[in-house]
């Protein structure tokens, strides 16, 4: 019996970093589809004994049955045997099945020729007989009816299928050679262009291997186990296929339900998924025996997923929460709703910037959407979405130092962005990783005449006694972690200071060209065509703001140090019963190590504000918080200033830092043009208007909401207002190194 890891990885949808030729990302299955037959009702629970929840198959298992692929083992089809191995006639009768399914016409059954398959059943008699006739399988001589069919035959098996029932699948006409369709219309590809399995390529005859590779690139079949010998730089896949091991019941259902995504098997009735490559939802109407039905009306209405419950009345109509996706009327059939084509199908355009549940029903023209009606329900979560691609990357860190402790190491990552404040996993192409130069230049550094504490050191020449350049290569998360240290300490009974690393990074093959922002988002590089300096950004005087200084000296907590200040909220609705706001002060050494027991006092700038204790220690984090309230309800800008003073002795050399605080006034009842500073959705409140005079706006469904040019555009619902402003916001906020931007296609007037 195989390893459970084994079983797993021969069926997993992605495998971990495979490399194929050439391209060292070319092991992307170039023909997969994000769609499947196994949706709705096709994944109901069949409730076969031996097939629980938690098994790696349950869905493929449940498909193939509601299909009537094939059906339990036993009398009563209670058992479906998924650790049992399929046999050459069963596999013969599986694929006549799901043929029928797929809408491939195989005739009737005429001897094909077959020496050895009198004595197997009629219908698989007549299977075997019926595909030979469609050229689906080889006709004449040994069939081989009772031997368990292979990994090897399952491909040619699957293969003859696709070849009659999609249209990604086909053989040239004058040479009989295999294809799949190619990124161009009309185009295609073949054997020569796919990825190959070693184990494969050696073991079976060249039509066979090249069935094989299709397979991987439709994304059907995937590597069993890994490689002997795996190099990333080169083909073949480093996986196995193994061609020669037998397939099971549970492996044949994962098998034939991939195989059939490719096809135009779907459920009965109405069904919806959402095809992230091309962000559509494709509806799909199907009759009783699973072929297409044309020409049928489908109505379709969102909402966000999270507000699904307000979507229906309690009478089951439609409530005004939810938005219309086609028709001109929201939850009626009329005439400018979609019909489907002559596949059954629809395709509609749908971005999804949250978690999405969308409803699609059928009916005749005027038909309303009722607690009767039926309907097809599909959640989308937001991670579903094709990831975006990247137009910039953001360099950042935790360290929060001048000086980094000789022996310590420092992190630094770049993330890919698709926008300010919107990460993607992807480069430019907006499918593969990205790639990273980076450069480590490290400088000898001796005493200077210089009096500047902190600083007191200068480069020992202008030579680097060490230089690394490495690549590196984006994670599936869109990062690129950069680890900086410097060499061994060569005198460590030497305090002062040893080491400076430049850091500069450059883009490399799929990497956005349009700038590297580091530290804050608004801090703009020009676009990049080389390396670029990365300042370690935390010491304003430093001579060297592209290094960081890795020291021995010891912490001078006496007359050094970093205090900053962070309010709770940059925005506070103001209230003549009094808001409250949080701030907290944090003091560092020059290392960025916390210093506790530190005396911190925290002042504000508004005459009403005071302080309960504004003289605190600061504890093991090096923070303190401040509590404080503000009894007014008019709009102004406060500043915050924190001071510590090392020595306690309150003379001059008392270090500050400061933070804002935008009290906000109530508004009114309408505002459009304004510019927009902060939006929470979870507290139903718009910080609008400029610094020292932001209005504060509260709004519920109640609310009228207008999305368009100066709200010229129809009412817009709840959901869809919050997420156009939340839209808004976000793209245009920090493009241009602001902080607000001044938005004119919003219009809120309060009912409530």
């Amino acid at each position: 019996m195989l390893a459970a890891g084994a079983l797993v990885a021969s069926l997993l949808a992605v495998v971990a970093s495979p490399v194929g030729a050439q391209d060292p990302y070319s092991d992307k299955a170039d023909n997969s589809t994000k769609l499947s037959a196994c949706v709705g009702p096709a994944v109901e629970d069949q409730m076969f004994t031996d097939v629980s929840d938690a098994h790696y198959f349950k869905d493929a298992i449940n498909c193939v049955a509601y299909y009537g692929i094939t059906n339990g083992t036993d009398d009563d089809n209670s058992v479906y045997s998924p650790n049992r191995h399929v046999t050459r006639a069963e596999m013969a009768v599986f694929i006549a099945r799901a043929a029928k399914v797929a809408g491939v016409d195989l005739g009737d059954a005429m001897d094909e020729g077959f020496t050895d398959i009198g004595d197997v059943w009629a219908e698989a008699q007549d299977a075997i007989n019926r595909l030979a006739s469609k050229d689906m399988i080889a006709a004449g001589g040994a069939f081989r009816p009772g031997d368990d069919i292979t990994r090897a035959e399952m491909a040619s098996f699957l293969i003859g299928l696709l070849v009659k029932a999609s249209p990604t699948v086909s053989t040239n006409s004058s040479t009989g050679a295999l294809q799949l369709a190619g990124a161009t219309p009309g185009s295609v590809t073949t054997s020569s262009d796919w990825n190959y399995f070693e184990d494969a390529r050696s073991a079976v005859p060249a039509a066979n291997d090249a069935q094989i590779s299709a397979l991987y690139e439709l994304g059907i079949a995937k590597g069993r186990s890994a490689a002997a010998v795996q190099d990333d730089t080169k083909a073949p896949l480093d996986f196995n296929y193994e061609p020669r091991t037998t397939v099971n019941r549970g492996e044949m259902a994962a098998f034939i339900t991939r195989a059939l995504a490719h096809t135009s098997a779907r459920p009965a009735g109405l069904s919806a998924q959402y095809d992230s490559t091309s962000d559509q939802i494709v509806v799909s109407a199907r009759d009783a025996d699973f072929q297409p039905r044309h020409s049928v009306v489908v109505d379709m209405f969102r909402i966000e997923t999270a507000d699904a419950d307000l979507a229906m009345n309690a009478n089951g109509t439609c409530s005004t929460e939810v938005a219309n996706i086609v028709g001109t009327y929201e939850c009626e059939i009329d005439n400018t709703d979609e019909e489907t084509d002559n596949g059954g199908d629809i395709k509609e355009q749908l971005d999804v910037d949250e978690d999405t549940t969308v409803w699609v029903w059928t009916g005749d023209h005027e038909d309303t959407f009722g607690s009767d009606t039926e309907r097809f329900r599909l959640d989308i979560p937001q991670d579903a979405a094709a990831a975006k691609p990247a137009a910039r990357a953001h360099v950042g860190t935790d360290f929060a130092g001048s000086k980094v402790h000789l022996g310590s190491t420092v992190v630094y990552t770049v993330q890919l962005q698709s926008g300010p404040g919107e990460a993607t996993s992807v480069g430019v192409d907006g499918e593969k990783p990205a790639k990273y130069d980076v450069r480590l230049s490290t400088f000898a550094l001796r005493d200077s005449d210089s009096t500047t504490e902190g600083f007191q050191s200068e480069r020992a020449g202008t030579t680097a006694i060490e230089v690394t350049t490495t690549t590196h290569t984006t994670d599936p998360d869109g990062k690129v972690e950069i680890s900086v240290s410097a060499p061994a300490d060569p005198a460590p009974s030497d305090k002062h200071d040893k080491f400076q690393v430049d850091i500069l990074i450059a883009p490399g093959d799929n990497a956005p060209s349009g700038g590297l922002f580091i530290g804050d988002a608004t801090t703009v590089t020009a676009p990049v065509t080389g390396f670029v300096t990365v300042r370690s950004g935390f010491a304003p005087a430093d001579p060297n703001p592209g290094a960081l200084t890795f020291s021995t000296e010891r912490s001078t907590r006496a007359t050094t140090g970093v205090v900053t200040v962070k309010s709770a909220d940059d925005y506070v609705a103001a209230s003549t019963r009094g808001a409250t706001n949080r701030a907290t002060v944090t003091v560092t050494d020059q290392y960025g190590d916390p210093i506790s027991s530190a005396s911190v006092m925290l002042t504000s700038s508004l005459a009403e504000v005071e302080f309960p204790r504004p003289t605190r220690l600061t504890v093991g984090d090096g923070s303190r918080t401040f509590r404080y309230e503000r009894s007014s309800a008019t709009a102004v800008t406060e500043t915050l200033t924190a001071t510590w003073d090392p020595d306690g002795d309150g003379d001059a050399v008392a270090i500050t830092g400061t933070a804002t605080v935008e009290w906000a006034a109530l508004g009114t009842t309408v505002t459009t043009g304004v510019t927009i500073q902060e939006f929470d959705k979870d507290t139903n409140t718009i910080f609008a208007g400029d610094a020292g005079s932001t209005v504060v706006f509260t709004y519920d469904s109640n609310d009228r909401f207008n999305v368009g040019p100066d709200g010229a555009e129809a009412a817009s619902t709840y959901a869809g207002f919050e997420k156009a402003l939340a839209k808004e916001l976000t793209l245009n906020t920090v493009i241009s190194g602001s902080t607000a931007r001044t938005v004119n296609t919003f219009t809120l007037t309060t009912g409530s």
